[in-house]
């Protein structure tokens, strides 16, 4: 087994350095519009080095526990927003199907995904534009060939059926895996079984938390850019930066989307080779 670290991988890159990065930013940007005079990049950097070193201890409790807010926050926004969309990677790798993200029933379902699609609105337009009409979503939404489908869901129902007692076995006689949460047992029997695997099913958890972060960082900007600066819209200046921002934070969703898919197709790959199975 690996060796718990008090602070992991995870810790930095999942929340030290996003909450590092946001509470630069709003140093930054405070120091930005406070200035009287002309903008100098030297001074910025000295202004916010020297705020960093002189309370470091302070900083890194700060950065922490934002890191720890945007971590939550971007859960329940990008990556809801992609699974709403798209529907779990594991169901999409085994390709099931799904009727999409308005096959709701409840009122307020709508209105949460509403709000939801504004909120975190370049993704939507981009997702849209880049992701369906190019194709680009193929790249990280595209389903499993018919073979290895067809092993991974005879290996996972061979799991589920050798996990279960005598008494559940009664009431589930006939398990298929898109009737379950098949994918929260598979992968914890994965990381429990295959030792060789663990470092990297870590590293893709790592690294798609990290970059679902980024993106809502990225898209905090935006929205902090149309709020304080609404009246310069239509400001060539202006929209340049948000294009670029809105491209910045498309780039983090599709890296998000890639690596959130990778660490599903690892352990759906392990329980495949697994001869036990």
């Amino acid at each position: 087994m690996l060796k718990q670290n008090p602070f992991s991988l995870y810790d930095f890159l999942g929340y030290f350095i996003p909450g590092a990065l946001l509470s630069y930013l709003i140093v930054s940007i405070n120091y930005i519009e406070s200035i009287t005079t002309s903008f100098v990049l030297n001074d910025l950097i000295n202004n916010t080095i020297k705020v960093q070193f002189n309370k470091v201890f302070f900083f890194i409790i700060i950065s922490y526990a934002i890191g720890h807010l945007i971590n939550f926050i971007s859960s329940t926004t990008i990556e809801q927003y992609a699974n709403w969309k798209y529907n779990y990677p594991s169901k999409y790798l085994l390709g099931y199907n799904y009727k999409g993200m308005w096959n709701i029933k409840k009122p307020s379902s709508y209105l949460w995904r509403i709000t939801l699609l504004i909120l975190v609105f370049p993704i939507t337009i981009l997702d849209f534009l880049i992701g369906n009409v190019f194709g680009f979503n193929k790249f990280y939404t595209k389903k499993l060939d018919d073979f290895l489908i067809d092993l991974i869901t005879s290996k996972g129902e061979s799991l589920m059926n050798t996990l279960i007692n005598k008494e559940l076995k009664k009431k589930y006689k006939d398990i298929q895996l898109r009737d379950y949460d098949f994918h929260r047992i598979i992968s914890h029997y994965t990381f429990e079984t295959s030792k060789n695997h663990q470092f990297r099913m870590i590293n893709y958890v790592v690294l798609y938390g990290f970059l679902r972060s980024m993106t809502l960082i990225t898209i905090i900007s935006i929205w902090y850019i149309i709020i304080n600066h609404f009246e310069k819209l239509t400001e060539n200046k202006i929209i340049t930066v948000l294009l670029i921002l809105s491209t910045i934070a498309y780039i983090f969703f599709m890296a998000f989307m890639k690596f959130y898919r990778r660490y599903t197709l690892e352990a759906f790959m392990i329980i495949s080779i697994d001869e036990n199975l």
